[in-house]
């Protein structure tokens, strides 16, 4: 895997994606929301083991496979902890001019068990997208050498692929705490680990509160405050609590490559490039189709959002 092999997989992810959705609510537009939950994964899966599979690389290594110590699993969830401030502050900024999308997907399951929406949600989504972009992506970008420009690209790519403004705005600072952690650790599995969890527990709050987010509405309005002014106090105040959090949480993340025996490896992340070496170009033509779509379907759909 390369960067051109990258950029080909993120385009061909976001163009099967838009294909199949679009198919399918036109001839399936009462399809079970569990098939469908399935087909997107598979969008997102597909079109990387088909550039995997023309590619000679030594697959394991390169998509970060090996095992860790449970001392860094342990790690890995305070440092995901130290992180999530920030997500929780983006996601409620943009929920003051947007849906919470994930609230909305957990709805489509109220005819269904929660032990299947925490399948889908918390569980096969958060393993195939850190295979797909900390895995197959990451890996490919972070061939240039630019480690943390890959890091963040990748990150980039990852909230792209969700095409909605809410969950590009949290995904995206997700996707660099992850892709940081994968790089300190050299594993996907402290990644999968924070995913899973965080998808867990946002599947196990939003299936026993949903019914309440109404009452709360009526409340604040009762209080004279508006719904979108109620979010962005939220965002502020946990905008400020993340500035010391993710202080920690780069502290943790240098204790976490230590205890991996990674040495010089948090250094290496953020170390420039000196007069002697030649970094390669961190962007392709077929990726730069594959944002450009991308984004356009999130700014589409976010307009939309707004007018209707």
């Amino acid at each position: 895997m390369n960067v051109k092999r990258a950029g080909w997989a993120f385009l061909l992810m976001i163009i099967v994606y838009i294909l199949a959705s679009l198919i399918i609510s036109i001839a399936f537009p009462e399809i079970d929301i569990s098939v469908m939950a399935v087909l997107s994964e598979l969008t997102l899966l597909l079109p990387c083991l088909f550039v995997l599979s023309k590619g000679r690389a030594q697959i394991p290594a390169q998509l970060h496979l090996k095992g860790i110590k449970p001392t860094t699993a342990v790690m890995a969830l305070v440092y995901h902890i130290c992180c999530y401030p920030v997500v929780i502050a983006m996601n409620s900024f943009t929920m003051a001019v947007s849906d919470n999308t994930a609230l909305d997907i957990t709805s489509d399951f109220d005819n269904g068990s929660f032990f299947l929406m925490w399948l889908f949600i918390g569980l096969i989504g958060p393993v195939v997208e850190e295979f797909v972009f900390r895995g197959v992506l990451l890996g490919g970008l972070r061939t240039t050498g630019r480690i943390f420009s890959a890091v963040v690209l990748s990150a980039v790519l990852f909230a792209l692929a969700h095409m909605n403004i809410n969950q590009f705005s949290y995904t995206l600072f997700a996707g660099i705490f992850w892709g940081l952690l994968v790089e300190a650790t050299g594993s996907l599995i402290p990644s999968i680990l924070c995913h899973v969890t965080m998808n867990s527990m946002s599947v196990f709050f939003l299936f026993l509160f949903e019914s309440s987010f109404g009452d709360l509405d009526e409340m604040l309005a009762d209080e004279g405050m508006t719904t979108a002014a109620s979010y962005i106090a939220t965002g502020i105040v946990f905008l400020i609590i993340s500035i010391f959090t993710t202080m920690l949480a780069l502290l943790m993340l240098r204790v976490i490559a230590l205890n991996e025996g990674r040495t010089g490896c948090f250094e290496n992340i953020f170390r420039k490039k000196s007069r002697a070496e030649k970094f390669g170009r961190l962007i392709s033509v077929p990726m730069i189709i594959g944002i450009v779509i991308s984004a356009a379907v999130t700014i589409l759909m976010f307009i939309m959002d707004l007018f209707m």
